[in-house]
C-alpha cells in the first residue's frame, strides 16, 4: 500500500504587519498534504475571497504564503488548533480553549488590524461569555487591538451562507479602508 505522510500540520502564515489574518478551528486532511489554507476543493474560501474587494486577483490555495506579502495589502492565515483532523467536530471545546494561549502568542507576533474567523464555532469556544454572539461580521470586541471578525463557515457543508459570507467580507474591506477590487 502506497501512503503519502501527513504533515503534523500546516505552518502560520503570519508576520508582523498584516492587515487581517484569517483564522479556522484546524487544518484538515487535505489542506496538510497539500501544505496549503482551505485547500479541499469543496471548500469555497478562494472562491470568496476572490470574489471580495480584499483582493485584485483571483487567488487559489497556492497564493496563501504570497498574500502574507501582497500590497497594499497583506493577509495572514492560522488556525486555533494546530491538530490535523477532516471532521472538525472531533476537535473538542477543551482542545479549543487549551489552544487559547498558544493561539494568542502566534496572534501577537503579527499584530494584525483585523482577525477574521471562518466559523462560529471557534469564536464561540474561544469567547463563551460573548454568547449569544453578536451575529455574523463584526464583533464587539477587539483582540489585542485587532477587530475581530466572524464569517460562517466556509466548507462545503455550509454552502447555504454564501451570500452573507460575500456581505460580510465586502464589510470588512470596508472596514479596513480597501475601496476596490479594480
Amino acid at each position: 500500500m502506497n501512503t503519502v505522510e501527513m504533515p503534523p500540520t500546516l505552518p502560520d502564515l503570519l508576520r508582523p504587519g498584516l492587515d487581517l489574518v484569517f483564522v479556522g478551528i484546524n487544518p484538515g486532511e487535505t489542506s496538510a498534504r497539500h501544505g496549503h489554507y482551505y485547500a479541499n476543493p469543496g471548500n469555497a474560501f478562494w472562491r470568496l475571497l476572490s470574489g471580495s474587494p480584499l483582493v485584485s486577483r483571483l487567488v487559489t490555495p497556492e497564493d496563501d504564503l504570497s498574500l502574507a506579502h501582497a500590497r497594499p495589502f497583506r493577509i495572514g492565515f492560522t488556525d486555533v488548533v494546530k491538530r490535523v483532523e477532516t471532521d472538525s467536530t472531533k476537535i473538542t471545546t477543551a482542545e479549543v480553549r487549551a489552544s487559547v494561549e498558544a493561539f494568542r502568542a502566534r496572534l501577537a507576533t503579527a499584530r494584525p488590524r483585523a482577525i477574521c474567523f471562518t466559523g462560529g464555532r471557534q469564536f464561540d469556544d474561544l469567547y463563551p461569555k460573548m454568547r449569544p454572539r453578536h451575529g455574523w461580521g463584526r464583533q464587539p470586541l477587539d483582540l489585542d487591538g485587532a477587530e475581530v471578525w466572524v464569517i460562517p463557515s466556509t466548507s462545503g457543508r455550509a454552502a447555504a451562507y454564501r451570500g452573507q459570507i460575500a456581505a460580510v467580507l465586502a464589510d470588512l474591506a470596508r472596514s479596513l479602508g480597501v475601496r476596490s477590487a479594480a
